[in-house]
């Protein structure tokens, strides 16, 4: 494998052995003979083989970013959880649209080396390679996040109207697409504009139908555990022309879950991801939230690990770890 400027030099010195590589809190870096790390994202690392130009091999790693910054610091498993859900989703909403996926269990990876099997379980996924659609796919039933922000400063929501006097985690009067470009910063985009980004008016009606019934269908499972869900983003891509689930699908990294029992319009939810780095990152007056980031306490890293695990068994009903 090659790897080029830091990770190289990175790499010579410190590439860990398939036995090792994996462990709670990896980082990234791992060497697979016969393979060519081609990628290496805020969380995943994509890797290709030459016998299967067609695939690719994703491996879901513990990195941290916050504010578009990737932290020194690691969350111990993050990577297992963010797949195990993404593949619970994945099974639950087949009969709805196909995935790009092909398998999470590394036995079936054609050619990879028998030895990184058990390494690999838990965070490596194999996919088909898909011609992304460059828009994000996002659907909200609260006000939350942007999309309150955006509400309190318009009382709007992109191009939907809504009613006044709603607060900070109100329910929305039906779930709303607030389509965004695929860009460094993801800009907002009324649903004209995603279309024309989509490119068919025919692609884009099936995402637009398809996205509804999966957070539909999602939202009512989610409820049954006790659990409201109250934004996700979907990203779409095409296979010979027919489109496919890409990325992940409905993870506390993608979607806004909350208990629902303590869900209190007017006050900020707790919630099961990582805000609890965000709320800390904001709490510093001397970062202005560009590299090189700060120290996370670990205590914070601890909490955000174990809301990850709790959302995880809440909604799959088992642990990756």
């Amino acid at each position: 494998m090659k790897f080029k400027g830091a990770l190289a030099r990175i790499c010579v010195m410190s590439c860990p052995s398939p036995s090792t590589a994996l462990s709670p809190g990896y980082a990234g870096g791992l060497e697979i003979p016969g393979w060519d790390f081609f990628y290496k994202g805020k969380v995943r690392d994509l890797y290709q083989h030459p016998n299967h130009p067609d695939h690719m091999l994703m491996v879901a790693t513990d990195r941290l970013s916050a504010f578009d910054v990737v932290m020194e610091e690691t969350v111990p498993d993050r990577g297992r959880v963010l797949t195990h859900i993404t593949e619970y989703w994945l099974n639950q909403v087949s009969d709805l649209i196909p995935a790009a996926r092909v398998t999470v269990e590394p036995s079936e990876i054609p050619d990879l080396p028998q030895e990184f099997h058990d390494a690999l379980r838990g965070r490596a996924t194999w996919t088909r390679r898909a011609e992304r659609v460059n828009v994000e796919i996002v659907l909200r039933a609260f006000l939350a996040g942007s999309g309150w922000r955006e509400y309190e400063a318009n009382g709007s929501l992109w191009e939907h109207q809504l009613p006044t006097g709603l607060q900070k985690s109100s329910r929305l009067p039906e779930v709303l697409h607030t389509p965004t470009t695929k860009a460094e910063i993801d800009e907002p985009i009324t649903w004209a504009e995603a279309v024309e980004l989509i490119g068919s008016e025919e692609d884009a009606a099936l995402i637009h139908e398809v996205a509804l019934k999966i957070f539909k269908e999602a939202a009512n499972t989610a409820s049954s555990k006790g659990v409201l869900l109250a934004d996700t983003k979907f990203e779409f891509g095409r296979i010979d022309g027919k489109l496919v689930l890409i990325d992940e699908v409905m993870t506390p990294d993608s979607s806004r879950y909350w208990p629902e029992n303590e869900v209190v319009e007017g006050a900020e939810p707790p919630s099961f991801d990582k805000e609890i780095v965000r709320a800390y990152l904001r709490s510093l007056t001397d970062w202005n939230r560009k590299p090189p980031p700060p120290t996370i306490p670990a205590e914070v890293i601890t909490q955000t690990r174990s809301r990850y695990l709790e959302i995880c068994e809440i909604l799959t009903g088992n642990s990756p770890v």
